[in-house]
């Protein structure tokens, strides 16, 4: 049987590569220290097999590594510079829930920026003039990577859910890992940001089955991301348009498209080139606090329950913009 083939994109990519819920969730961990299996365990609520699982599936591809125990200490794990530059991704994600979710532990949860000693959100924005990103203001087009390639199978035949009940304290990726930690979700998504919005076309350029293809539909209408609009009367046909909620995902597949053009993409290069039509040049993103601008380092950052400083909320209250910082 002939292998199908997709366009080449750096967020299908990095999909393949750690778009399970597990592994967002074990690497986001990592971000806040884990570094045992107790660690994770604990932190994220997850069963020994599990954990076993993918700990050694980020060590395969190069996002942790094993560092030997002393003494009577177990072995451990370490990030990467491929695992820790994922960070950025984490961000965004955390940056979304904060946003739309319903949890209220999750909302009330604050990143504190240690630069600025503020409480933040951090923001995706133009590396050249620091200007946050919206989809509108950026344009693609091919790069030197584009080409078809073969379609990774899929890590898992059924969207699961994984229940965070187990976990203590706030994560970085909170609920909305349900949908976003799936990789046919988020190329879904990302149809919409191509300008694909028919069932055939999104079928078409990804060779999704219609029943996984029909579910994760489904699923980004029900949680208010796409909205579903008739285009045709006789026979009764659809297409599907990003609401708001969606609008806002950008951030987290420009953080997923970085990543992969950085550690995944061909001698070719990376598949699509993107510029940044406010300064005109090509987009580098870049996660930096909104409070005084300064790039994040996740060394630098404590995500901790609860309100911000009041310092951070009288700030908020200014209405100040990410300040421009060289």
């Amino acid at each position: 049987m002939r292998a199908r083939k997709i366009p080449a994109n750096s967020v299908a990519r990095a999909l393949a590569k750690v778009g399970d819920r597990w592994s967002l969730l074990i690497l986001g961990s990592a971000f806040q220290g884990a570094k045992r299996f107790d660690d994770w365990q604990r932190g994220i609520g997850i069963s020994s097999n599990i954990l076993t699982n993918r700990l050694n599936h980020l060590v395969r591809i190069g996002c942790l590594e094993r560092v030997p125990g002393g003494g009577s200490r177990s072995a451990g794990y370490r990030l990467t510079s491929m695992g820790a530059d994922l960070y950025p991704v984490a961000l965004m994600f955390w940056r979304f829930d904060r946003q739309w979710s319903t949890n209220r532990a999750l909302k009330s949860a604050t990143l504190t920026h240690g630069a600025c000693g503020c409480g933040m959100t951090p923001v995706l924005v133009c590396a050249r003039c620091r200007e946050p990103l919206h989809a509108r203001d950026v344009r693609y087009e091919p790069g030197p990577g584009a080409a078809l390639e073969r379609m990774p199978p899929p890590k898992v035949s059924r969207r699961s859910l994984v229940t965070l009940d187990g976990a203590q304290g706030p994560g970085l990726f909170g609920d909305s890992i349900d949908y976003f930690g799936d990789r046919w979700t988020q190329l879904v998504i990302a149809s919409a940001f191509l300008g694909l919005r028919r069932f055939s076309d999104i079928q078409e350029r990804w060779k999704i089955a219609p029943n996984i293809l029909a579910d994760r539909l489904k699923l980004l209408v029900d949680q208010g991301m796409l909205e579903r609009r008739a285009y045709q009367a006789n026979p009764e046909r659809f297409e599907y348009r990003l609401t708001p909620k969606g609008m806002d995902i950008y951030p987290i597949l420009l953080a997923l498209m970085r990543w992969g053009d950085r550690w995944l993409a061909t001698k070719a290069g990376a598949p699509l080139i993107l510029h940044h039509r406010g300064c005109g040049r090509r987009l580098d993103p870049l996660a930096v606090c909104d409070h005084c601008g300064g790039v994040l380092d996740r060394h630098d950052v404590e995500l901790r329950p609860g309100a911000p400083p009041a310092a951070a909320q009288a700030a908020r209250g200014t209405g100040r913009r990410v300040r421009r910082v060289p």
